[in-house]
């Protein structure tokens, strides 16, 4: 048996284990204000869309009132032989094949607006095509324009003259989410709607003096409900919000009782 003293050697010459890495600092995990506020954003965002479905859903059925209307008086002539001549009978049901094509027309429009989703998810700013994103705002605006009897007139897209050039490119392409900017650009549009009484609501586009950015102006003519508040509007609110996020900005440029400009100024792609 060996000595207590060689045994005792040779433990201490048995070599330590090796010292665990210090664990990564934790990361700063974001406070429950932080948190609250974006989840309270989601919800505003979720409101605002809801409430334009709804509003589109009104102006749906008041466009699609009219044709019908009209089809069922041709058809109720016809049916109840008030027609004086073959000749005029096939002139109401002419007029009623025209409304059902008029009504067709309407449909296959109103079923591509209802499949334009727009999710509530955070924003993912990429290059993106303005000309087709600003098509589908206008799509999905014109009826309540329509509804309100307010000149709805969009020249950077729509020339007065088939011999004139679009001003706005279809190559030209900004840094934004595109949901999210489809979101904000409704929110203004049906702001301005809403704030005319009566009048006409034209978009122009044009550059700014700041290197990289692109103007989007709607100017608002005719008689305004006062006071021109943006304050407190969830809608501009959540617009406000969503083209900061972006890069982007939206102010108030004009206000008065017969003239509001919007201004909303987006970043180019680089």
């Amino acid at each position: 048996m060996g000595s207590p003293v060689l045994r005792r050697e040779h433990l201490l010459r048995k070599p330590l284990p090796a010292a665990k890495p210090d664990p990564p600092p934790p990361q700063a995990a974001p406070t429950d204000r932080q948190e609250a506020m974006d989840w309270q954003f989601a919800f505003e965002r979720s409101e605002v869309m809801r409430a334009f479905q709804q509003e589109l859903l009104v102006s749906i059925g008041h466009e699609l009132r009219n044709p019908l209307s009209s089809q069922m008086g041709s058809l109720q002539l016809v049916l109840s032989d008030l027609c004086d001549s073959p000749e005029e009978e096939r002139e109401y049901l002419q007029s009623a094949k025209e409304a059902v094509e008029r009504l067709i027309k309407l449909l296959e429009e109103y079923t591509r607006l209802a499949r334009h989703d727009l999710p509530i998810q955070p924003l993912r700013p990429e290059p993106t095509r303005l000309r087709p994103l600003l098509q589908d705002v206008y799509s999905l605006t014109r009826l309540q324009a329509q509804d309100q009897g307010i000149r709805y007139e969009w020249p950077a897209l729509q020339p007065t003259s088939a011999f004139e050039v679009p001003l706005l490119p279809d190559s030209l392409t900004v840094w934004a989410d595109p949901h999210g900017l489809v979101q904000a650009l409704l929110g203004v549009c049906r702001w301005g709607i809403r704030t005319l009484r009566y009048g006409s609501m034209a978009l122009h586009l044009y550059s700014t003096p700041e290197e990289g950015r692109l103007c989007l102006e709607w100017n608002l003519e005719g008689r305004c409900h006062v006071p021109v508040q943006t304050e407190g509007c969830a809608v501009w609110r959540v617009s406000e919000r969503l083209l900061r996020d972006m890069g982007g900005y939206l102010e108030l440029c004009e206000s008065g009782i017969y003239r509001v400009g919007i201004k909303v100024t987006l970043r180019l792609a680089q």
